[in-house]
């Protein structure tokens, strides 16, 4: 899967997986949001980001608690439930 990283995110990403209020929290995008969009014909990631509003002109060094880009905890809930 070609890696994507959002605006803010130079940096290699973080592997921890630690899912809070949201998974995206510049968006404001949970894990319910996503899986409704799974279940509404999301068929990858991309498509899940496109559908939810994910990593749309993101901050994540300062939005998100764990400090970096919410890519790969995207990709977990996505797993989750595709």
């Amino acid at each position: 899967m070609n890696k994507e990283k959002c605006s803010c995110c130079n940096s290699s990403s973080n592997n921890d997986v630690i899912i809070g209020q949201y998974v995206c929290y510049c968006n404001q995008v949970t894990e319910d949001d996503i899986k409704d969009a799974i279940e509404q014909g999301a068929e990858t990631v991309q498509e899940v980001i496109k559908k939810t509003g994910a990593m749309k002109d993101s901050n994540c060094a300062v939005n998100n608690p764990k400090g970096t880009c919410c890519y790969s905890d995207i990709v977990y809930v996505f797993n989750k439930y595709k």
